[in-house]
């Protein structure tokens, strides 16, 4: 009788391992969940460029500044430098971070260029004074009323962009303030990879892939 309890209770145990090993097995197979990763824009890596920003300024400078200081009348005068604007809307009011930060900076290191050519360069956004704030100094501002009222400048270094596919067409040019005369004009394209920072880059075979939080730019 002890024998047939025995074989009972293996038959048993046999019976319910059985759903135990289909469960196991069942999850096992089981497909991961599904993962949200952030969007990216895929772009050919034929074309853009390993060059910084500059690179590019200095080439529009080499074609503005052909002409030695000193040699040009109208370019012995100071020089004020302003941000960069998009050629249709000719304002950066409703622009975005990446065309703002592209017109700052394309002003910022043309002023560079002209200073180490020897040109003679006003900053127009210095204050009247210099505004003291309990960890930093403050000498910029972009509040009319801030500013130095006297500006002595003759001759802006402005100018436009377009957005292309994966660039931008710039078009830089010297200015006469009183007589509207362009004295000197450059065109230069500039890869928008230029301001891609390094953690939002990934290149795959022949491509490069861009993260975005806010998906692809259009």
């Amino acid at each position: 009788m002890k024998q047939v309890d025995n074989q009972q209770e293996v038959i048993m145990n046999k019976c319910l391992g059985l759903p135990l090993v289909a469960l196991l097995a069942s999850c096992a197979h089981q497909q991961p969940e599904p993962t949200v990763s952030m969007p990216v824009r895929q772009v050919s890596a034929v074309g853009l460029s390993p060059q910084p920003l500059g690179f590019y300024t200095q080439r529009l400078a080499e074609q503005l500044f052909q002409t030695p200081a000193g040699q040009q009348p109208q370019l012995r005068h100071k020089i004020a430098i302003s941000s960069f604007v998009p050629v249709r809307q000719l304002s950066l009011v409703n622009a975005g971070t990446e065309q703002t930060d592209l017109a700052n900076q394309l002003a910022e290191s043309l002023l560079t260029e002209a200073v180490q050519r020897g040109y003679e360069v006003v900053d127009i956004r210095l204050r009247a004074a210099v505004l003291l704030q309990q960890d930093h100094e403050q000498a910029f501002s972009r509040l009319l009323h801030e500013l130095q009222q006297q500006q002595q400048a003759r001759v802006l270094l402005s100018g436009t962009f377009i957005p292309q596919e994966d660039g931008w067409i710039v078009n830089a040019r010297l200015i006469d303030i009183q007589s509207q005369q362009v004295l000197a004009a450059a065109t230069d394209y500039v890869p928008d990879n230029v301001l891609w920072s390094a953690e939002k880059m990934l290149k795959r075979g022949n491509f490069l892939y861009r993260s975005d939080r806010i998906g692809e730019r259009p």
